[in-house]
């Protein structure tokens, strides 16, 4: 075969890009950032979405072009987007450029001090890692630049403790003879005599409850090393990190051999034979907030104040080397945190220049937006929320984005050897999860383990986001609905019944609380309202003990706990506890979110279930198929009446739906008073049956016992279920993932359609809800 004769290789045209932030009132602006693989031009344009599904089981996909300042051709530029969190400081005096007489000082806890894992991870075993193998360099602190030769730094080589620094211009290094254990605390100590000419590195494991092994099960020696040095005193151009490295790119200085693990106690002096001069002393456990929390700012308690910032959300508020197992709040015992937990892949902010800007106009309806980008073979939406002006309607949409960042680019159908286990089948992919694959830079879900097997507790608005694309299907569902767009079926069903909405979102309702409610007859949660914070929790409670209306159609909502970042909003963290259905869990000592303090862990277990607030919670999940709801003796009492009008009385409620062909099933909740369900709930129908792909959750399994499949256990259900309160409010729930996606069969004209309609009707009038206190006795509130 010619070289003429070969078939060309063709690299296909992407444009990716995200906001900097989920959400923006009218009068507000929001950025956008690209980057371009292949096109030097794009399109931009502003849109509306008005429903994601693109098959022929729905209306297929729609948006509204609509008028917008940036609408146009852009340039196309390329921009590297670079994982590893690291601590940077800045040191405008030089104060850490000389060595000369420096006595560096580190507690490490290596995760993965060889670069590569083996082994099983979380609930679906983990086995592979998109990632691929790591450098066998892991920068623990310094301010080497690679380019120029120049400057220094505490790295791991292959594991080894090495120290790197430059003389005359070559470069030079010490390094032990043993490799670091994994999951073991160790001290770390460089020091520089100038008078002998000379570099000691000494390493020397430390006993801590957090080890993996214990001293008997694994005996560990001090080793150190000697090695003549007369070290240049030049300044390098890197800057000084700790947790990662410096590469330039253009104007940036990317990350360079993330460290894995944890680092404390970290302090550099510089001895003469006269005095001990204290250069800097980080305190990663301590906080100059008032609340205490960790978050992106580290304290240096030396004079000289040389703190430092967090770059892409390195884990903090985790046991450090002096942890004694005995508290678990780290503003309780700070010293006993002086850690930050490093990863070569965290990316929580891609670090992109804005491309452009949109000021929201003041006459732009609240709703679902995007900015579309266009070239030759490319597209790519940028979607956000659109907040109510002055004016607002009187139902307002609660989308789920905090569980869309908990999805965000989530690859696990490509890692777990589990992926077919957990769907019954094999996994269908999307495109757009075949582009992820190429692009493990944009990150991974908070379902995920990051490259040393610890779990992934940040989600960030601030990076390419492929999942949450419009039209995208998601692998587990069999190309159903996931996420935003299905949530686009809720937001396509109110165009059908004229129902204009406000759209709100997590973050928003976790900052305002009841008072961004307070205005609204009826908020109407996403189709998966897993995650949400305390304030989230408390203002919906306190919306509908006020005469508010919660119509909850979706499943397993209200679950687990997350919190935002207090002063940067677009970060989510979600750490894991040692309760509930988790795909891993975050270490003992680790379980308290950095960002407010709250202990990690589901709702239930916290004194707050979902039943409290909804009448159902979650009680088990399935992929393989979905299925029919019947109705029960609840639904024909006269409180219920309206619900069902135009509804036979013996007709199965959603015998259909884009996924798995049924308005109840993939993640369901049921009625348990028990747990909280309110006295009066009305139990208006429940599921028929489900295979035993659906197990009963995990926080319902006290002793692994056979049985916990749907055809043996009567728990693995979904309930529809409906209960006016005290005050005029009241809620309906429908505990079921898969139920909006069954709105917009036959055109609307079908039977979930009509009933969720019935109940947005009733729900939008001002006259209070009935009450129904017991089986015999109903009573109508004052007004009614």
């Amino acid at each position: 075969m010619t070289a003429e004769s070969a078939t060309e290789i063709r690299v296909e045209p992407k444009i990716f890009g995200y906001t900097d932030r989920f959400a923006a009132h009218p009068g507000e602006s929001i950025s956008f950032h690209v980057s371009c693989e292949g096109p030097s031009t794009y399109q931009a344009s502003l849109v509306r979405l008005r429903h994601g599904f693109t098959g022929e089981a729905g209306p297929g996909f729609l948006e509204t072009r609509v008028a917008s300042e940036f609408d146009g051709e852009k340039q196309g530029t390329q921009y590297a987007c670079q994982p590893g969190s690291y601590v940077e400081v800045s040191d405008p005096s030089s104060l850490m450029t000389d060595l000369n007489g420096f006595v560096i000082k580190a507690k490490v806890y290596p995760t993965l001090p060889l670069s590569s894992r083996s082994g099983n991870y979380g609930a679906y075993n983990v086995t592979q890692n998109s990632f691929g193998g790591g450098s066998d360099r892991q920068v623990i602190l310094g301010n080497w630049d690679d380019e120029s030769s120049s400057g220094y730094a505490l790295v791991l080589d292959a594991g080894r403790p090495t120290f790197l620094w430059s003389e005359q211009g070559a470069v030079k290094s010490v390094a032990t003879e043993s490799p670091l254990e994994g999951h073991h605390w160790y001290s770390l100590r460089v020091e520089v005599d100038t008078t002998a000419g000379q570099i000691h590195l000494t390493q020397a494991p430390l006993s801590n409850i957090m080890n993996r092994y214990t001293d008997q099960a694994l005996p560990l020696e001090a080793d150190d090393k000697v090695a003549d040095a007369t070290p240049a005193a030049t300044a390098p151009k890197a800057p000084f990190r700790i947790g990662a490295g410096a590469r330039r790119d253009g104007e940036r200085w990317l990350a360079a051999n993330g460290f894995n693990g944890k680092i404390g106690d970290v302090s550099i002096q510089r001895r003469t034979p006269t005095r001990t001069e204290t250069i800097a002393d980080w305190h990663f456990g301590r906080s100059s907030r008032d609340d205490g929390l960790l978050l992106w700012d580290v304290i240096d308690e030396s004079p000289n104040q040389l703190h430092g910032t967090c770059h892409n959300a390195p884990t903090r508020a985790v046991a450090g080397h002096s942890f004694t197992g005995l508290l678990d709040d780290f503003r309780i015992a700070p010293d006993e945190y002086d850690a930050i937990h490093f990863h070569d892949d965290d990316i929580t902010d891609a670090g992109w220049p804005a491309a452009f800007t949109l000021d929201v106009p003041h006459t732009l309806p609240s709703g679902v937006y995007a900015a579309k980008l266009t070239a030759e073979g490319a597209e790519q939406y940028l979607p956000f929320f659109v907040r109510a002006g002055e004016k607002k309607n009187d139902v307002a949409v609660l989308f789920s984005t905090a569980t869309y960042l908990a999805y965000a680019n989530d690859r696990i159908a490509f890692e777990a050897d589990g992926a077919e286990i957990i769907v019954s089948r094999t996994p269908i992919l999307d495109r757009e999860d075949l582009t992820l694959q190429d692009h493990p830079e944009f990150g991974r879900s908070c379902y995920e383990i990051h490259n040393d097997g610890s779990g992934v507790v940040f989600g960030s608005v601030r990076k390419p986001i492929l999942t949450l694309q419009p039209k995208h299907r998601a692998w587990f569902q069999a190309e159903g609905v996931w996420g935003l767009p299905a949530d686009l079926c809720i937001v396509h069903w109110l165009e059908t019944e004229n129902c204009d909405y406000d759209a709100i979102t997590d973050e928003d309702l976790d900052r305002e609380g009841y008072s961004l409610l307070s205005d609204y007859r009826v908020v109407i949660t996403g189709s998966h309202p897993e995650y949400v914070t305390r304030n989230e929790l408390t203002a919906l409670e306190e919306f509908t003990s006020n005469g508010g209306r919660l119509m909850y159609l979706g499943g397993n909502g209200f679950y687990a706990t997350v919190s935002f970042d207090p002063d940067q909003p677009h970060l989510m963290e979600l750490r894991r506890s040692d309760g509930g259905t988790r795909p891993h869990q975050s270490p003992y000592g680790d379980k308290r979110h950095a960002t407010s303090g709250e202990l990690a862990g589901i709702w239930r277990n916290k004194g707050l279930p979902p039943q409290k607030l909804a009448g159902v919670g979650f009680a088990a999940q399935g992929f393989d198929r979905c299925t029919y709801y019947e109705r029960l003796e609840d639904s024909h009492t006269p409180a219920a009446e309206f619900i069902f009008e135009g509804i036979g009385e013996d007709e199965r409620i959603g015998e259909f739906g884009i996924m798995g062909g049924g308005a109840a099933g993939a993640e369901v909740d049921c009625y348990q008073p028990g747990l909280g369900s309110p006295p009066g709930t009305l139990v208006l129908a429940t599921s028929g049956p489900l295979s035993d792909a659906y197990l009963l959750a995990a926080e319902e399994v006290y002793e692994s016992i056979p049985g916990i499949g749907a055809t043996e256990q009567p728990g693995v259900r979904s309930d529809i279920v409906y209960c006016p309160l005290e005050g005029g409010g009241g809620f309906f729930s429908v505990g079921s993932i898969a139920y909006t996606a069954s709105l917009s069969h036959n055109n609307y004209d079908n039977n979930v359609a009509k009933m969720t309609g019935n109940v947005l009707r009733r729900f939008r009038q001002a006259q209070p809800l009935e009450v129904t206190l017991n089986e015999t006795e109903t009573v109508q509130v004052v007004g009614s």
